[in-house]
């Protein structure tokens, strides 16, 4: 990624080493809150030939072990060395972590949060980095990095997707997101103690690094949440889902599986999950399903660009990323940044995307045409799928529903757009 500013560019120097409409999947990080919020705020013809396996073969599922609890969790722990990354971004940002200064870092933090609800993202980061600056106790100051975290995630977030207010600028969103990681992770290794604001922290760190369509480091992060954390965690549960969801994102549908599973054994007789369960068994566990084999067909009644006359077998030996879209979906039209880059970049690299749209839902707001005129949806071409007959092999519940299709016609990924990883199109499409 590039990045646009020395300073950010020198932050993430140290650094290297979210659903749809219809049924909803929340985009990384959106969460409930404890004691301090944190919004985050989805078979055709089968060849006579041997199909090859989609991956190499993986070795057997292993759910995640139970965390160990300490024996005594009430005795004081060092306080450990601060981290490089830590070091290196907060020298660079201006910032200090110490809290030797005298102030009223309650206010301040009321002060920020008011700032950061407004979108006001530039001053909330000033009124918070000044906040942590101060003299508090730990549960206080706890809250207040996590806020200063917080407000990077979101204007990464609202950067990614073009909705910042008027008058913020950020040149680099995904900066933002990472300084966010480093600010979350520092969280939860300072305060380990502070359940309420540690465990929030370590699962954020992952959402940062999903809304970067960066899974492996997402789930290198959501498994730390679920393991260094007692069960009474609420992030711990959301902690496993997601890595889940960055498993099936890296392309290895067995683990995926084996985490949604353990979710169900897990959660899935409290009631206070069943949302979430109810999820898994309808739609990550049947998307998995699809994973291995042929992709479906799409069989629409007209292309909008004229270049597929056919199916999908017209584009066999490409790279295939398929987006089912609506005129009327608020989150197809919030991830349109992201998918005009990702065309931008991919295609460079040979993979071609393709949209599936029905003309003639009653819920359409637009001509598909003029919707994509007007969006500037950078599609190969777009599949005119009248009555949403393709959609249904797919199995299709929330928009916008995405899949990737590698060079023998083999679907290897289904799921929601936001959730789309970069590292399976790195595998499949090798510089």
């Amino acid at each position: 990624m590039k990045y646009l500013t020395s300073i950010t560019a020198l932050c993430l120097l140290a650094l290297l080493p979210l659903s749809g409409c219809g049924e909803k999947t929340p985009a990384p990080g959106e969460t409930g809150k404890p004691s301090a919020p944190a919004k985050e705020t989805s078979p055709g013809p089968t060849p006579a030939e041997v199909v090859k396996p989609a991956a190499p073969a993986a070795e057997p599922a292993k759910p995640p072990a139970e965390p160990e609890v300490a024996e005594n969790p009430e005795k004081e722990e060092p306080k450990p060395a601060i981290s490089s990354a830590i070091e290196s971004l907060t020298a660079s940002l201006g910032y200090n972590l110490d809290g030797q200064e005298e102030g009223d870092p309650k206010t301040e933090l009321e002060k920020g949060l008011s700032l950061q609800k407004q979108g006001r993202y530039t001053k909330a980061l000033e009124v918070l980095g000044h906040a942590a600056a101060m003299k508090g106790d730990e549960s206080l100051r706890a809250e207040i990095l996590l806020e200063l975290a917080e407000t990077y995630f979101r204007r990464g977030k609202d950067a990614q997707q073009e909705s910042l207010e008027p008058g913020e600028v950020v040149e680099d969103p995904d900066a933002s997101l990472e300084a966010s990681a480093v600010l979350f992770k520092e969280v939860a290794r300072r305060y380990k103690t502070e359940l309420d604001f540690s465990t929030q922290a370590a699962y954020m760190a992952g959402s940062c690094y999903l809304l970067l369509g960066d899974h492996q480091r997402g789930l290198k992060a959501y498994k730390a949440a679920f393991e260094n954390f007692p069960r009474t965690s609420k992030y711990r549960s959301k902690a496993l889902e997601r890595a889940g969801v960055c498993y099936a994102g890296i392309g290895n549908p067995i683990q995926a599986r084996a985490f949604f599973e353990k979710y169900v054994r897990d959660y899935g007789a409290d009631p206070e999950f069943a949302s979430t369960v109810t999820k898994i068994r309808n739609r990550y566990l049947p998307e998995l399903a699809l994973v291995g084999k042929p992709a479906p067909p799409i069989r629409p009644t007209s292309w909008l660009n004229g270049h597929i006359t056919g199916g999908l077998e017209e584009l066999r030996g490409e790279v295939v990323v398929v987006t089912f879209f609506s005129t009327w979906c608020n989150h197809c039209k919030s991830e349109l940044p992201r998918l005009r880059k990702d065309v931008e970049k991919w295609t460079k690299r040979g993979a071609v995307f393709i949209g599936v749209a029905n003309p003639s839902d009653p819920k359409g707001k637009s001509p598909i045409d003029v919707y994509v005129k007007v969006n500037k949806v950078p599609f190969f071409d777009v599949a005119l799928d009248d009555g949403g007959g393709s959609a249904r092999p797919y199995r299709v519940s929330g928009m916008p529903a995405a899949a990737i299709i590698d060079q023998d016609g083999i679907l290897r990924w289904r799921g929601h757009y936001t959730f789309m990883g970069q590292s399976l199109l790195e595998e499949l499409l090798p510089e």
